[in-house]
């Protein structure tokens, strides 16, 4: 017999997306009424059924429920909320739980900002009195929504994106978050309070949980002190009804836009009916493109797990379920890291260490896990939110901080390289995002500021690379001096500084960079020069079963980066190129692969590159020509 789907309920009027999905899997689907039913009726559906997973939208899945089904693996949430799942039950039954976190990102910020454009600038009211035949322009007071201050409770992806957009108009943004989020340029963290005080509104993007049940209630409101507009895009849960209505006819509210109410789909008459609230039927996360997103990858989710394998949006860690280990990272040398169980699924939590594991002396600041937080979070207002780990929270003074694990399709380019798996479409999008860093960041004064300190580049790469080898080869110290002073001339851009495959996570075009702990405003020649020395030592390795294959990634790589990057490709990164490669082999941190290397010749390309690096092509280095 087929293992047995049950969906609980659903707001869409067909199954095609999901009968498709699970058709080609060999799953049954069972379904319950559109519409949610209540705890017992849920309840009896699952016992009649005996799923092995259970999909819900907004039914009640209970610890009864689960119990009633022995086979049961996967809780699949139609949506991103899990107040109506009993999340614990299902981790000590050994089921999976989890959502879709990301899907409707934009629709909610959307609607959010909808609200509030709404309500400053008086469509709704106006929209309701001029349709009643009553013009009266000169009794309206509309704001500008550039002098607005925007608070929002809760900093994800959504309260992200809200932040984004309403940046856009100009507004000043404050945030209340309680994990210790490094924050993006131009936006102030504050405490509850400071939110009260200064708030022209409030927009929240919280869950809801036992802490923020009823959130929003007379205590909260009393402390507003500019008669906020309140938006709720989350759950009706965070709100008091009755303190609402008071908090509105007191005037220390201006008004509130509401998509979620408490004792939906039937809330209060009184809140529906006031004039100052915009109100819509939890419609936030609609869209044409949204729902068919979440309903597919909700049912993939199932799949997924039916099928043997972990989930990508895991929301809970059931008993018996193997830790993860951190999807494609490199263990490296500079830091510890380990998985952790977060609030919403595992987190990866990383702690710069002062003393790198290398043979060597090596020693550095740990305090260096501040500037890769900050670095991710401005490399993901550059190159995109998808292209970086999210950040969660920061500890200074442990020297880590923790980020969003990435998902387990992801693999690290460095073992693929290394076991003949060269896809071009990674080398592609990899030298896209490093030109993007560098051509975003170059007209931003604010990084350049913030990053101006090069001392953990000056630790992590200048002496351990150029100061060392040039140590080591007495009579190349007066090129490689001149090489140093002349990337200390050239600052530009945001320098990643440890731009390598086996800190690159891919499948296929779909990327995620890694590791930026020694990022600094400097010359972007050396990020693409750190690269190139790593493809171009794995193409030279006496066994290499793809050295053709890696050439034309190199190449394709620097074909991308010219075309999105500034205009570096010339002799002075060739001869950066050539640093690196001998660093490679005689540094305090040569590559774990130089017994496959002919080292001797290795080192004539590379000392060849640093002194004559026009000559090149006569060597076979997969460079194309340059501008100078």
């Amino acid at each position: 017999m087929a293992p047995r789907v049950v969906l609980t309920d659903r707001a869409w009027p067909d199954l095609a997306v999901e009968q498709g999905v699970f058709d080609a899997a060999g799953l049954e689907l069972v379904t319950g009424p559109a519409t949610a039913g209540n705890a017992a009726e849920i309840e009896a559906l699952i016992q009649t059924n005996d799923p092995a997973a259970i999909m819900t939208c907004w039914a009640p899945v209970s610890a009864a429920a689960i119990r009633a089904a022995p086979k049961l693996r996967i809780i699949g949430r139609l949506g991103v909320g899990l107040d109506n799942i009993a999340v614990d039950e299902a981790s000590a039954r050994g089921a999976w739980v989890t959502n879709v976190p990301d899907y409707c990102v934009e629709e909610v910020s959307d609607h959010a900002v909808a609200m509030l454009l709404a309500h400053f600038r008086g469509v709704a009211r106006m929209d309701r009195e001029t349709k009643s035949l009553r013009w009266n322009p000169a009794g309206v007071r509309l704001a500008r929504v550039r002098e607005l201050t925007v608070g929002i409770v809760g900093f994800g992806r959504i309260g992200q994106a809200t932040a984004r957009k309403l940046a856009a108009f100009g507004c000043k943004i404050i945030v209340v978050e309680s994990s210790r989020l490094a924050m993006p340029f131009g936006i102030e963290q504050v405490m509850l309070s400071g939110l009260q005080e200064r708030a022209d509104a409030i927009v929240l993007h919280v869950p809801l949980l036992d802490t923020t049940r009823g959130m929003i209630d007379d205590d909260f409101i009393a402390a507003c002190r500019r008669r906020p507009f309140l938006v709720n895009v989350s759950r009706g849960g965070l709100v008091d009804n009755d303190a609402l209505l008071r908090g509105l006819g007191s005037g220390m509210l201006s008004g509130a836009g509401l998509d979620v109410i408490e004792g939906e789909p039937s809330p209060p008459a009184g809140i529906l009916s006031h004039p100052a609230v915009i109100a819509t039927p939890h419609v936030a996360f609609l869209s044409d493109v949204s729902l068919i997103e979440l309903r597919r990858r909700a049912s993939e989710e199932v799949v997924r797990v039916l099928g043997g394998q972990d989930p990508l949006h895991a929301c809970n860690r059931p008993v018996g379920a193997a830790t993860p280990n951190p999807a494609g990272f490199d263990r490296g040398v500079a830091s510890e890291i380990r998985v952790m169980e977060g609030p919403i699924g595992p987190i990866v939590v990383k702690r710069a260490l002062p003393r790198l594991k290398v043979a060597a002396e090596w020693l550095s600041d740990p305090s260096r896990s501040l500037v890769e937080a900050a670095a991710l979070e401005t490399m993901a207002g550059i190159i995109g939110r998808d292209a970086v780990p999210k950040v969660l929270w920061t500890d200074p003074s442990r020297h880590e901080f923790a980020m969003e694990l990435v998902p387990p399709r992801l693999r690290n380019w460095k073992q693929d390289l290394l076991t003949d798996r060269v896809d071009l479409r990674t080398a592609a999008r990899a030298g896209q995002l490093l030109g993007q860093l560098h051509a975003g960041s170059g007209r931003r004064d604010e990084i350049r500021q913030h990053f101006a300190d090069r001392r953990f580049f000056e630790e992590l790469r200048i002496a351990p690379y150029f100061t060392r080898i040039a140590d080591r080869n007495p009579d190349l110290a007066p090129q490689i001096d001149v090489i140093v002073r002349g990337m200390d001339m050239r600052r530009q851009a945001l320098v990643h500084g440890d731009f390598s495959p086996k800190n690159i996570l891919a499948d296929g075009s779909d990327v995620v960079l890694l590791d930026c702990e020694v990022a600094h405003w400097g010359d972007p020649r050396f990020d693409v020069a750190f690269c190139m020395t790593h493809l171009t030592l794995k193409a030279l390795r006496r066994n290499a079963g793809s050295a053709a294959a890696l050439t034309a990634a190199s190449l394709q790589l620097l074909d991308s980066y010219r075309q999105s990057g500034p205009a570096i490709l010339d002799g002075d990164l060739i001869r950066i190129l050539g640093c690196l490669m001998l660093a490679r082999l005689e540094g305090d941190s040569p590559v774990d692969y130089l017994k496959d290397l002919d080292v001797p010749a290795t080192k004539r390309i590379a000392v060849h590159l640093i002194v004559d690096p026009f000559a090149r092509n006569e060597i076979g280095i997969p460079i194309p020509e340059t501008s100078s």
